[in-house]
């Protein structure tokens, strides 16, 4: 056990050392370093506005955090459920594939002995709209121009989202398979047999999608505020577009927080659209510092206060 959790730091270590010296490259490439001055003639009010829709998009989530546990007939405070949200954006964040979101189900078994399975349920509805929803965005390229790398990404998306929702609809024949041949595959002898993902009515279904929609609708135009303040007025759709891309770019790359991977995406989309390398790099770098590592922080810290719930055990 402590082999492979050595193993899973060293290759989590690895992939962020990696990120980062893509984004040291990209940065440097940029020319934003000679050109750090565009950085200080920022429009600052219209920043302000971009972070608050930061604050906005991250309410956003408490509450659909709140919404999926009413649905799953364990009502939670918005105290609580600012703190499970916002601190699993930490540990989301930090771990490959995202796998720290499933702090979520943890915290929820502790503090109000929810089953943990029917947290990653919660989890599931969560990720699964949110790819959805990113994937029907970048999808829409195929009306402006494919380029070889973007038709990858979206294969994999489109496998991925069709994997996710086999599974989702065919659960009870995947574990009861999983149940038969327990005693004949070691692994599965790890799998605890009340494993099962507790499906939602439509209407709770449609519910959440609504909630996701508006979640990342707000980071589509935090983006479009950030680069207006540095005086580009771009096209607001195709924005969506390549920022859906870049996402799904810095998902697909396990890269904690996406890092490189992310910024040099979408630095390469801007510049299609028309925007000065300098400039690009300096929309991206402004957009993840009021959004992505904002976020970190503010979960770094909730995180603490989060260990403090759980040590107080179930209400």
């Amino acid at each position: 056990m402590e082999k492979n959790r050595n193993n899973r730091r060293i290759l989590q270590t690895g992939l962020l050392l990696v990120g980062l010296c893509i984004l040291g490259y990209v940065i440097y490439r940029s020319g934003i370093i000679e050109n750090y001055q565009i950085l200080l003639s920022i429009n600052f009010p219209l920043l302000l506005l971009a972070l608050g829709l930061s604050i906005i998009t991250i309410a956003i989530r408490v509450y659909r955090w709140k919404f999926l546990s009413e649905r799953y007939n364990t009502p939670i405070s918005w105290h609580d459920s600012s703190i499970v949200s916002i601190a699993s954006l930490f540990y989301a964040n930090i771990t490959p594939g995202k796998v720290g979101d499933l702090y979520k189900a943890y915290y929820m078994q502790k503090r109000y002995a929810l089953r943990f399975f029917t947290g990653v349920s919660m989890i599931f509805y969560e990720r699964f709209f949110e790819l959805m929803i990113l994937f029907l965005a970048a999808s829409a390229i195929v009306f402006i121009e494919l380029r070889g790398i973007t038709v990858i990404v979206l294969e994999l998306t489109a496998v991925l989202l069709l994997l996710l929702f086999f599974f989702y609809y065919k659960a009870d024949y995947f574990l009861s398979l999983m149940e038969k041949f327990s005693s004949k595959i070691p692994f599965l002898k790890k799998v605890p047999t009340d494993f099962k993902i507790e499906k939602l009515p439509f209407r709770d279904v449609a519910g959440i999608f609504i909630i996701t929609f508006f979640s990342l609708g707000s980071e589509f135009v935090r983006l479009w505020i950030v680069a207006l303040a540095f005086g580009y007025t771009l096209n607001p759709i195709i924005l969506t577009i390549f920022f859906s891309l870049s996402i799904i770019a810095g998902l697909a790359s396990q890269i904690p927080l996406g890092v490189g991977v992310m910024e040099a995406s979408l630095g390469y989309f801007l510049i299609l659209l028309g925007v000065a390398s300098t400039d690009a790099m300096g929309i991206v770098l402004t957009d993840r510092l009021i959004s992505m590592y904002f976020v970190l922080i503010l979960g770094f810290i909730f995180a603490k206060f989060a260990e403090d719930q759980v040590s107080g055990g179930p209400e």
